[in-house]
């Protein structure tokens, strides 16, 4: 496809919050202000992005973009909506730990399986540690000292998604600085 081409292609993102958890919800809502922005910086046509509430949601988007809390209480993989994306849909995910990141590693390795199961193609997925932090931390600036190292893991995934390309795993937490003065009291 030619650049000129591919500028006029309209894509359909699914934004799936599994969990309505605040930390995902606000990743999500950061995701649906910057990625037209980033369409519009890089001369490609904005994704349409759809709140996906339910499977029929999912099933007319050529990309997802899952988040979910880990935890007792997350969701199973096997319960996610996956299901419904259409064949060789790409799939990217948040997913939003307490603690160290790292934890998430399984998950996205099961993601990553199920997305082989489905026919679906696996883009990669952004583990965020820390995650209770996030709703302390919004009202401060974007890039500022608490909120840049997210915001940045964020942006970068954005672009991946809007080139259609592999994101890879990145793992990311706030600040030492951060985690210490945004807990709550």
């Amino acid at each position: 496809m030619s650049e000129t081409s591919n500028k006029t292609v309209t894509r359909s993102v699914a934004l799936v919050d599994a969990d309505s958890n605040a930390a995902p919800s606000m990743l999500l809502a950061d995701a649906v202000e910057a990625l037209p922005v980033y369409a519009r910086l890089s001369g490609v046509a904005a994704p349409e992005l759809v709140r996906a509430a339910a499977g029929a949601d999912v099933a007319r988007c050529d990309t997802a973009l899952l988040a979910l809390t880990l935890g007792s209480a997350a969701a199973r993989v096997e319960e996610l909506p996956l299901s419904y994306a259409p064949a060789g849909a790409h799939v990217y995910a948040l997913l939003c730990v307490d603690d160290d990141p790292g934890v998430a590693t399984h998950a996205l390795a099961a993601l990553e399986e199920r997305c082989g199961e489905l026919g679906l193609a696996w883009m990669g997925g952004l583990a965020v540690g820390d995650a209770s932090l996030l709703p302390q931390m919004a009202r401060r600036p974007r890039m500022g000292w608490a909120r840049r190292r997210v915001s940045e893991a964020m942006d970068q995934l954005l672009i991946a998604l809007l080139a259609h390309q592999p994101f890879g795993e990145k793992y990311v937490r706030p600040s030492r600085y951060a985690r210490l003065t945004c807990r709550p009291r």
